[in-house]
């Protein structure tokens, strides 16, 4: 049974490349299908003056579908989908900014406070241009528009031509601004979108974390973080939504200061026209955002790489026999799991080393790549067992005994000379020895002598005249 509190974090070095992008871009794109809508309804709810046109988030969609049908909802979708290069950069940036900001910070808030922030501020620079083209096209209306531009009609007056609108309103941009309209609004997107994920990814973590303490030991994780998902948009939404509506208007109206958009709406509308379209939004993020954390959460342990899916098991076990303190500190138990993995796999790869030395491992499979190589351009068939089981394995063990005993003939030479040398040393100490006692006897004799002299001398000395 899982620790529901153990939520693993998969980081930006556990996964393959190559699945997550894959996977990454058809979630990414199943996401935007279902969610655009709400996010068109969203935008004309924010631009238009009042409730002139449409009194909800429910009226604007029944009038909408009744108006231009299905595709009136998905207009400038085509062109919205471009962003999906811009969501691959945005994923792709947030992992490295957490993998960055982890050599400082152990702390999961900061690391998605400060990784949302940055991975927004690399997207918006993308994404502002295929917003602003996208968003004009979300503006127009059959044989009316809501925006500064207005795409060509058919010939027989049939309202808006599909083919080579979007072309319309690019060139209709640049005549009226230049280049740089299509970064209009490029600072009130970074002051939206970047608070919007900076706030999303710590309250998206802080919701799960609370909710898995609420929850029965039984739930899985993936029910409270399909919960907290939604929650956090809520939250991020409620808190940003200002911004992104002066952010619309500054884009759509083509108005050029942030601070006269918003004087002018709190002048028009009051404090509540700072809410508009809150409900759509927070109604396209509810769906995305459990999409976002269940496609996201499945699709990073669909990428990650092999050798590290038992190690998560591990992991989970090691957890289970230290429940209290992973409880009380996490971090610490998950560096002490890799501590211990470390010395575990050096003592591994130590004792491989030595029974290698031992066995004469190494030559034995330099021997065989040797054959391999060898045996690449022959076409005669490999070696096949003759019937006979003696002379098989003859054949397999007669040349590891032979060297073998090679091995330990050279051994045993080696150790003769040792001794051989030993031997020699000890005769040349004994040689010595003997020598130097033969110079003792000497100078015991002489000294001997020296002293029966002197004996005498003072005999003769002490004689009387």
């Amino acid at each position: 049974m899982e620790d529901k509190r153990n939520i693993q974090i998969i980081e930006w070095e556990h996964l393959d490349k190559k699945k997550f992008y894959v996977f990454g871009v058809a979630m990414t794109m199943m996401i935007r299908v279902s969610v655009y809508p709400f996010t068109l309804i969203r935008t004309r709810l924010q631009v238009q003056k009042g409730k002139s046109l449409y009194h909800g988030t429910f009226d604007a969609f029944i009038k909408i579908l009744r108006a231009d049908g299905v595709t009136g909802l998905y207009r400038g979708f085509l062109v919205n989908t471009f962003t999906l290069i811009s969501g691959q950069c945005y994923v792709t940036t947030y992992e490295l900014t957490r993998k960055f900001v982890a050599d400082y910070s152990q702390s999961n808030t900061v690391k998605s406070l400060v990784a949302g922030g940055s991975a927004s501020l690399v997207a918006q620079s993308i994404t502002v241009p295929i917003d602003v083209v996208s968003q004009h096209l979300m503006m127009q209306r059959k044989g009316e528009r809501m925006g500064r531009f207005q795409v060509r009609g058919s010939p027989e007056g049939r309202g808006v031509v599909a083919f080579g609108q979007t072309k319309d309103i690019i060139r209709q941009i640049l005549r009226a601004d230049g280049l740089r309209g299509f970064y209009r609004g490029y600072v009130a997107s970074l002051l939206t979108y970047i608070p919007n994920s900076a706030v999303w990814w710590p309250f998206y973590h802080f919701y799960a974390e609370q909710i898995s303490y609420l929850c029965p030991k039984e739930c899985p994780h993936i029910v409270f973080q399909a919960v907290s998902g939604p929650l956090a948009a809520a939250t991020a939404s409620v808190l940003t939504n200002p911004m992104d509506v002066i952010r619309t208007r500054v884009q759509v109206e083509g108005k050029s200061s942030i601070i006269l958009t918003f004087r002018q709406l709190m002048a028009e509308e009051g404090p509540w026209g700072l809410m508009k379209g809150l409900s759509a939004r927070i109604i396209s993020a509810t769906p995305s955002s459990i999409v976002i954390v269940v496609g996201y959460e499945s699709l990073k342990k669909l990428s990650l790489r092999p050798e590290l899916v038992d190690s998560r098991h591990c992991y989970q076990r090691f957890t289970d026999c230290y429940k209290r303190l992973y409880q009380l500190q996490p971090e610490m138990t998950q560096r002490i799991y890799d501590k211990f993995i470390t010395q575990l796999q050096t003592s591994v790869r130590e004792e491989i080393s030595e029974i290698k030395a031992e066995g004469n491992l190494e030559a034995v499979l330099n021997a065989l790549d040797k054959i391999v190589e060898d045996r690449k351009d022959q076409e005669e068939p490999a070696w096949r067992p003759s019937g006979n089981p003696e002379a098989d394995l003859r054949s397999a063990l007669v040349p590891y005994f032979r060297q073998q005993r090679d091995a330990l003939q050279r051994h045993v030479r080696k150790q003769e000379a040792e001794n051989r040398r030993l031997a020699e040393a000890v005769v040349a100490g004994r040689q010595q020895v003997q020598e130097l006692q033969r110079q003792g006897q000497a100078r015991q004799q002489a000294w001997q002598a020296l002293h029966r002299e002197q004996k005498e001398l003072v005999a003769v000395l002490g004689e009387p005249e």
